[in-house]
């Protein structure tokens, strides 16, 4: 155990005023913040190690509580020590949306995810900052810098010109709402009583109604078949109440997509080469997949779809297979 992890059990034990506590590892995505739950033999916890000098902890304290009072159910702050970056949470549960997805309970679990999403976006406040186009042009930059330029070495196609450009202008064509920013399958726990528990919020931002429900039907993790995204989508649509052209909505929604999976594949490579994490590796060439295929129903990235298909996915496929057996 190292020493902050070592301090983080000492902690929580002094806070819950308890014997020996049983610490397990949970999985993280791409922050630099560490999870674990905890166990006391008669309740569970989860303990957050969360380095103040990367996170605004504060900020995560106050916006679960703010998402709590409209009947979101992100996890209740119990403790903190925000001078070591450690909080002591509620334990949602075990089962993220992979797992329910995995075991048939897609349909309900996307439903109330759905439902849930709608609530969402009616939380208004000063701790929730608008979703610039400076900050979509910069993950954008994500991929070109670290996917391109750094995993595969290759330079940025002629294709991509006017890419960037129509990608971001497609999410200031639909009304703007309160954004979770990753809601997908592994930031959602299907909960015992078929409820939907939220975490990784703390990046929440005020941008495209658009966002977060492309982020939940087309995730990084899973694919759906489009008619039941469609379905879906138009479920989401008419209960979101958002005062625009349903064609327009599903514009922005596919391109929207295609930005934030884009961004996606970038901070893949860069947990990998930046950080040593090779988590994600296996879901680069997925995801390339899926952009390209999407891309293409649309004249100002259908070249740079087959550009990706035919230039980009090979090399990609043949960097990881390299390092694969360096390893």
């Amino acid at each position: 155990m190292s020493q902050d992890v070592a301090e983080l059990a000492a902690w929580v034990e002094r806070t819950l005023d308890t014997g020996r506590i049983d610490l397990t590892r949970l999985p993280a995505e791409a922050s630099t913040r560490q999870f674990f739950r905890v166990s006391t033999g008669v309740s569970t916890f989860v303990a957050m190690l969360s380095p103040p000098d990367t996170e605004d902890n504060p900020r995560f304290a106050r916006l679960t509580d703010l998402f709590r009072k409209h009947g979101l159910r992100t996890p209740q702050v119990h403790a903190v020590d925000f001078d070591r970056g450690m909080l002591l949470l509620e334990d949602l549960g075990e089962r993220d949306f992979a797992a329910a997805y995995a075991g048939g309970e897609i349909d309900v679990a996307v439903e109330a995810a759905v439902v849930d999403l709608v609530k969402l976006q009616t939380v208004v406040s000063d701790d929730i900052p608008p979703y610039t186009t400076t900050r979509f042009a910069d993950e954008l930059a994500i991929f070109t810098d670290w996917l391109l330029g750094r995993l595969v070495g290759i330079d940025v196609p002629p294709a991509y010109d006017g890419v960037a450009d129509a990608l971001i202008e497609a999410t200031q064509s639909v009304p703007p709402r309160t954004v979770h920013r990753d809601y997908h399958c592994r930031n959602l726990i299907w909960r015992n009583d078929a409820t939907v528990g939220i975490v990784d919020f703390q990046d929440a931002l005020f941008g495209p109604a658009c966002y977060d429900i492309a982020s939940l039907l087309r995730d990084c993790y899973v694919e759906f078949d489009e008619a039941r995204i469609a379905t879906w989508r138009q479920h989401f649509f008419a209960l979101a109440d958002l005062h625009c052209a349903e064609s327009t909505f599903n514009r922005a929604f596919d391109l929207t997509a295609i930005q934030r999976q884009l961004k996606a594949v970038g901070i893949f490579a860069r947990l990998y080469l930046g950080r040593g994490r090779s988590s994600h590796l296996g879901d680069i060439a997925p995801v390339l997949g899926r952009v390209s295929r999407l891309a293409r129903h649309y004249p100002e990235t259908a070249e740079f779809a087959d550009w990706i298909g035919v230039e980009l996915l090979p090399r990609v496929v043949d960097r990881l297979e390299e390092d694969s057996c360096g390893r």
